[in-house]
C-alpha cells in the first residue's frame, strides 16, 4: 500500500538529507555503536526505549553499511519514527516514514509503516478519516499491530459517525470496563434505524447491545413488561459484560410505577391576542381526551380535564389553579413557563408547551455567596434553589422550527452533499432556523479533518429584489453574466450564450415563508445550468408550505423536498379523524391544523414523561412527528420527508 497524497507534501530536501545520513560518506569518523534490537513487528518501541531517535537512526546507518540488512535497518527507523511521534516531533516522523515507505518492505513492516503513517496524520488537516482508514485496514494477524489498528479505527469511524463500526472497534480494542460498556451502549443507540439490520449481521459483538436497544424501544413505556423482558434478556446473554454494567437508566425504568392521569389541568391563553392559538391546541387536547375516555373500562376512573386561561394571571394564581392536581399540560407562553419554574409542588408532572432556557434560569436563581453563608438560618431558600434545578417531572414540548432546521442539516450531511447553499429571509424565525442549521452543521463537521470538511454558503435576503440578487450571487450567475458582458464589449459582437452557475453546488436549503419560497424555487430552477445534467435538490421546512394556499403554489414548488408532521401528509395515521375535521372545519388554516395535532400529542405524551426522560431510545409515533426526549427534558420531533411532484404532495423516501 502506498502513502496517500499527504505524504508527498514533505519537502524532498529532508528525504535527501536523511538518505545521505544513512549512506554516510567514507570520510566520516566510523563509530561502533552498541546495536539495538529493533522490535520489527510492534509499533511500540520496547527494547529500544532507552535510545534516542538520533541513536536509532545512527544504528540503522551502521547496520546498513556493515550488514546490508534492509529489514533491520527499516525496523530501527520505524522505532525512531515511533519515538518522534511520541515526542510530538511530527515533521521528523513524516520525513522518516516517507523514506521507509519507498523500501521493499515485508508484509509485517508494511503494516507497521502504514500504522505509523496513520498515527502521525491523525490530527493533520491534510488527512481525511477515509484515507487514514485505508492505512489501518485490513487488520493485521499480529496482535500488537492489530490492537493499535483497532484503536485508530475506533477514532476514525467515530469521526465518520459510522457508529456501528466505531462501537465494534472499541469492543475489540479495549477491556470490558464500565466506561467501555457505557460508550458502546451510547454509540449503539446512535446507529440509524435503517442500518440496524446490517449492523446486527456485520458486527456480531454488537448483538447484545442492539438487542437491549430494541427491547427498550419496544417496552420502554411499559415498566412491567420491560422488567419481564430484561429478565429474559439476562438469560439469553448470560455471562456477557453488558449484564455486569447494565445501564442504570434501564434498571430505573423497570422500577417506575406509572399511574394514569386522573385530574389534568391545562394552562392555555384562551383570550386576548393568542386566543385562536390557544383554542386550536385546546380542541386537539379535547379530541384526544374523548378518544381516550371512550376506551376507558367501566372499572377505571375517568380522568377529569380542566382548562385555565393564563392571560392576566400571576404565577401565584396559576399555582392555586393547579391545586392538588399532579398533571399539568402547558403553559404555552415562554414567560409564563419561566414564572412557574421552581414554584410547582414536587409531585407535579408538567408538559410545558414551549421551551425555555434552563441555563439562564439557573444562573438567575443562583444563591449569592453571602446568602449561602447564612443558609443554616434560611432552609427555605436552599429548598427553593433545589426546586429550581428541576426536581419535578417537567418536560418541554414545542413545535420548534429549530428542530426542523437541525434535522435538515443532518439529512443533507448524511446524504453526502458537499456544497449546500442556505438561502434565508431576514425574519426572526428564519434567522433562528439558520442559526440552528449552522450549529448542527458545525457539530457534524467537528470531527472531520481537512478536505473531509464540507463547506456552507449562506445568503440572507430582505425583499424580493434582494432575494433575486442573493440567489444569483450564491449560484455565481451574476459573475457569469459579468464575464459574458466583458467578452461582448471586447469583441463588439453579439454573444449567444447563457449564464452558468457554480458547478460545485449540490443542494439548496430555503428558510423562507410560503410566498417567498414560491418565488425562490423558480429562480433556482432558472439559474441552474442545464448542461451539466444534474438536479440540485431544494430542501425546506414545514414553514415554507401552506396547504390552504392556491393551486399555483404546488406548481411553483415543483420538486421541493420538505419536512412536515405526519398529520399534514398523505397516509397520516388518523385518516378518519382528519376527514371528520375537514368536514367540520373547512376554513381551518394550516397553522391551526398543526396546532390541533400538537394538542393531541400533548395529551397522549403526558403519562409517558417519566419513562421518556430515562430512556432516550423510546420514540412515540405522534401526529407531529416521531417524539423522543433529550437530556434537557425537551421533546424532539423527527419529521418525515415529503416531495412536491406534479402539483401533489407525496411521501419521499430517498434511496439507501
Amino acid at each position: 500500500m502506498h502513502l496517500p497524497h499527504i505524504v508527498a507534501l514533505i519537502k524532498p530536501v529532508v528525504t535527501c538529507a536523511l538518505a545521505v545520513l544513512l549512506v554516510a560518506c567514507s570520510s566520516s569518523p566510523e563509530t561502533q555503536p552498541k546495536i539495538a534490537k529493533p522490535e520489527v513487528i510492534s509499533p511500540i518501541e520496547k527494547e529500544n526505549a532507552a535510545y534516542t531517535p538520533q541513536e536509532l537512526i545512527e544504528q540503522a546507518r551502521h547496520v546498513w553499511q556493515q550488514e546490508r540488512d534492509a529489514a533491520q535497518r527499516d525496523a530501527l527507523l520505524l522505532d525512531a519514527a515511533a519515538m518522534y511521534i511520541n515526542q510530538s516531533k511530527v515533521f521528523k516522523a513524516q520525513a522518516l516514514l516517507k523514506m521507509i515507505e519507498r523500501s521493499n518492505l515485508s508484509p509485517t513492516l508494511r503494516e507497521r509503516t502504514n500504522l505509523l503513517i496513520a498515527q502521525v496524520y491523525m490530527d493533520s488537516s491534510e488527512a481525511s478519516a477515509s484515507e487514514l482508514l485505508t492505512l489501518v485496514s485490513p487488520l493485521s494477524t499480529n496482535k500488537d499491530i492489530r490492537q493499535q489498528q483497532l484503536q485508530l479505527q475506533t477514532d476514525l469511524y467515530h469521526r465518520l459517525q459510522n457508529w456501528a463500526a466505531a462501537a465494534d472497534a472499541l469492543i475489540s480494542s479495549h477491556p470490558a470496563t464500565e466506561e467501555t460498556i457505557a460508550k458502546v451502549w451510547q454509540w449503539s443507540n446512535h446507529i440509524p434505524k435503517e442500518q440496524l439490520g446490517k449492523a446486527q449481521q456485520d458486527y456480531p459483538a454488537l448483538r447484545p447491545y442492539l438487542a437491549l436497544r430494541s427491547l427498550v424501544a419496544t417496552y420502554g413505556l411499559q415498566p412491567a413488561k420491560l422488567s419481564e423482558n430484561i429478565v429474559q434478556f439476562k438469560r439469553v446473554f448470560r455471562g456477557h459484560p453488558l449484564l455486569d454494567y447494565l445501564p442504570e437508566s434501564v434498571t430505573r425504568a423497570t422500577q417506575l410505577s406509572i399511574k394514569a392521569p386522573e385530574d389534568i389541568v391545562v394552562l392555555l391563553p384562551l383570550s386576548g391576542r393568542l386566543e385562536a392559538t390557544g383554542n386550536a391546541v385546546k380542541e386537539g387536547i379535547v379530541a384526544a381526551y374523548f378518544e381516550h375516555t371512550k376506551n376507558v373500562r367501566s372499572t377505571h376512573r375517568v380522568p377529569t380535564l380542566r382548562f385555565v386561561d393564563t392571560v392576566n394571571k400571576s404565577d401565584i394564581q396559576l399555582v392555586e389553579e393547579i391545586g392538588e392536581s399532579r398533571w399539568v399540560i402547558g403553559p404555552l407562553i415562554k414567560e409564563t413557563i419561566e414564572h412557574l419554574h421552581g414554584k410547582l409542588p414536587p409531585s407535579v408532572n408538567m408538559l410545558a408547551l414551549n421551551r425555555i432556557s434552563l441555563k439562564k434560569l439557573e444562573e438567575a436563581s443562583a444563591i449569592p455567596e453571602d446568602k449561602i453563608a447564612n443558609s443554616m438560618e434560611q432552609p427555605d431558600t436552599l429548598n427553593r434553589a433545589q426546586e429550581v434545578v428541576g426536581q419535578q417531572a417537567i418536560a418541554y414540548f414545542a413545535l420548534a422550527p429549530e428542530d426542523e432546521a437541525a434535522q435538515l442539516a443532518e439529512l443533507i450531511f448524511v446524504n453526502g452533499y458537499r456544497a449546500p447553499v442556505v438561502i434565508t429571509s431576514d425574519s426572526n424565525i428564519n434567522q433562528r432556523m439558520l442559526a440552528s442549521f449552522s450549529q448542527r452543521w458545525q457539530e457534524l463537521n467537528a470531527l472531520r479533518k481537512g478536505r473531509n470538511k464540507i463547506s456552507l454558503t449562506k445568503v440572507t435576503f430582505t425583499d424580493n429584489s434582494s432575494l433575486k440578487e442573493g440567489v444569483t450571487q450564491a449560484l455565481d450567475v451574476a459573475q457569469s453574466e459579468k464575464r459574458i458582458n466583458q467578452i461582448r464589449y471586447m469583441l463588439n459582437e453579439e454573444l449567444y450564450n447563457m449564464p452558468r452557475n457554480r458547478e460545485d453546488i449540490d443542494a439548496i436549503v430555503a428558510f423562507a415563508s410560503p410566498e417567498q419560497t414560491e418565488l425562490l424555487n423558480p429562480m433556482i430552477e432558472a439559474s441552474i445550468n442545464p448542461f451539466f445534467g444534474k438536479t440540485v435538490p431544494v430542501y425546506a421546512t414545514s414553514r415554507s408550505v401552506e396547504y390552504d394556499s392556491t393551486k399555483n403554489q404546488w406548481r411553483d414548488l415543483q420538486n421541493v423536498r420538505f419536512l412536515d408532521m405526519p398529520w399534514m401528509l398523505p397516509h397520516n395515521p388518523k385518516q378518519e379523524m382528519k376527514q371528520q375535521l375537514n368536514g367540520l372545519w373547512q376554513d381551518r388554516s394550516t397553522q391551526e391544523s398543526r396546532l390541533f395535532a400538537f394538542g393531541i400529542d400533548a395529551y397522549q405524551l403526558l403519562p409517558h414523561l417519566a419513562s421518556m426522560a430515562l430512556l432516550p431510545q423510546v420514540a412515540v409515533a405522534g401526529l407531529t412527528g416521531e417524539l423522543s426526549m433529550n437530556k434537557n427534558g425537551e421533546i424532539i420531533r423527527t419529521l418525515p420527508q415529503a416531495l412536491i411532484s406534479n402539483q401533489k404532495v407525496t411521501l419521499y423516501k430517498p434511496l439507501q
